[in-house]
């Protein structure tokens, strides 16, 4: 008899992932269940739903979404056909109702001999919701999809989704709902950036900045003005931008996420305009404004701003910066740029331009600023020649800086000289070929008014950071009245005053 053949036959793979998914799902819809009824009872407040956005997004799929539509739309068929259009379930019909659950008793069979049975656990119905959401339920739903649509890349579709969430808040004209219609905006402007279509929504975002500021919608106000003014800066339109930042105010109860990318393009536009003083003070409360355990992105992209003004500043900016984890990798090329500018080496600067200029320069928006660091690479290279030597042709200055003319050398060193970057001279009374840069004597900077600038400078700086430090106190509500007094007790006090007068009065009449 022939044996069977022993085969290692396949193990099936336990199916946990499945499971675990699914749980996940569930817990998942349980808690957005959870602040739905917290939103309906009010028992919650929007904005603070609304900060659990970055953990919630992780989760979403089309399941769970259709599920709480499905569930939250039935008296709003419109908008749930609109919704379910976009996040189809790939569920059955029974897995994707969930309604409202009611204790229901269970009938209990008698049986033969008599004996009652122990009582069951009563069974739980479900029973269909019938009406409609509250406003914040259905707008934050709404938003969750938006959401979904826009991490999936379906820009078209988000769009469509963006007006449809902007529609239905004007629809209700609620200004408890102005975070959410904010976040629309800002999706909406995102779509629009990632189609290439930024000019196209300039003139829809001012109208709405219009309709959003004669009715006082802080939050919405904040984003507009934001998503305004980096659709200027895409464009390339400075000269908009900052007619825009003139004309309006920023709203104070603004987040401080918005108000430090208000900041942030503040400063992009103080140094396009030269304004290198002003554009650094912006970018510095960009940065203390923005959030300490997050937003990684956004404080590479200003730190890389930070040290262009500063090299164009004619400040070095320090190793430590460049030695950061989060820094590290990212400004790496703008390490090799202020090298460059501090060795005052132009054949360096020129390699480091040609290798990073098409790619991180350019894709980071600083090319524009790090092209005018040539002239402060030569003034550098100068004012080490300046150093070194105490009289130098103007040739030799040429050769040493890789110029193509005499005249060029010429005239950056007049440059240098009338700016004050160098105490020299240059001959005049010999041919052009022939002349030379005579260097002065070195004074005492101490004897100048240079020290005297920069505390200057740093006094203005802490005044300025004592007086945001003032206004960010917060103070008890009403405190002030504790000392206030009434108009019975002040007429009480009057009264008391008057008597007392009057009897220090008798007792100076019987002494006299």
């Amino acid at each position: 008899m022939v044996e069977k053949m022993e085969v290692d036959e396949p193990v099936k793979a336990p199916e946990e992932a499945k499971p675990a998914a699914n749980l996940e799902q569930t817990i998942t819809f349980e808690n957005l269940r959870d602040w739905c009824s917290q939103l309906e009872k009010g028992e919650s407040h929007l904005g603070r739903v609304l900060q659990f956005l970055g953990k919630t997004r992780t989760h979403l799929n089309n399941d769970l979404l259709s599920k709480l539509v499905t569930n939250y739309f039935n008296a709003l068929q419109a908008q749930r056909d609109v919704l379910l259009k976009w996040v189809p379930s790939t569920a059955s019909a029974a897995d994707t109702v969930v309604s409202m659950e009611v204790d229901s008793p269970v009938p209990v069979a008698k049986p033969a001999d008599g004996k009652t049975p122990a009582q069951k656990t009563p069974k739980r119905t479900q029973l269909p919701l019938k009406t409609a959401p509250a406003p914040e339920v259905e707008l934050y739903i709404h938003l969750l999809v938006l959401i979904f649509l826009v991490d999936g890349k379906k820009y078209e579709e988000a769009e469509a989704c963006a007006r449809a969430l902007i529609e239905r808040f004007d629809t209700h004209d609620k200004r408890s709902l102005d975070p959410i219609a904010a976040k629309g905006y800002f999706y909406l402007a995102l779509c629009y950036e990632r189609t290439n279509r930024s000019g196209e929504l300039r003139s829809y975002l001012s109208g709405r900045l219009r309709s959003a500021t004669l009715r006082r919608l802080n939050s919405s106000q904040a984003v507009l003005i934001v998503c305004l003014l980096r659709c200027y800066l895409l464009g390339k339109h400075y000269p908009a931008a900052a007619k825009l930042v003139s004309k309006v105010t920023f709203p104070e109860g603004a987040s401080n996420n918005e108000l430090a990318r208000f900041f942030y393009y503040q400063g992009r536009i103080k140094g396009m305009q030269l304004d290198y003083t002003a554009a650094a003070g912006y970018f510095m409360q960009a940065m203390r404004k923005a959030p300490q355990d997050a937003a990684i992105g956004f404080k590479q992209n200003v730190q890389k701003w930070v040290v262009v003004i500063s090299l164009l500043q004619g400040e070095i900016p320090e190793r430590s910066i460049f030695r950061v984890p989060i820094y590290r990798k990212p400004l790496l090329p703008y390490l090799e740029l202020t090298q460059a500018v501090r060795l005052g080496d132009l054949g360096m600067f020129e390699q480091v331009l040609k290798k990073h200029g098409p790619g991180a320069f350019k894709q980071d928006e600083t090319l524009t600023l790090i092209v005018r660091l040539r002239q402060n690479v030569i003034r550098t290279a100068v004012r080490q020649i300046s150093l070194a030597y105490t009289r130098i042709s103007i040739q030799d200055i040429c050769k040493k800086l890789q110029l193509s003319s005499d005249v060029e050398a010429e005239y950056m060193v007049a440059k240098a000289i009338k700016d004050g970057t160098i105490d020299a001279n240059i001959s005049s009374d010999v041919s052009t070929s022939e002349r030379y840069m005579q260097s002065n004597e070195t004074e005492d900077i101490y004897r100048t008014v240079e020290p005297q600038q920069h505390y200057d400078s740093r006094i203005k700086y802490c005044l300025e950071l004592h007086n945001q430090a003032v206004k960010a106190l917060r103070y008890p509500p009403n405190n002030y009245a504790k000392n206030v007094e009434s108009i019975e007790e002040q007429r009480e006090r009057e009264q008391q005053e008057l008597e007392f007068a009057k009897e220090m009065a008798d007792e100076d009449d019987d002494d006299f």
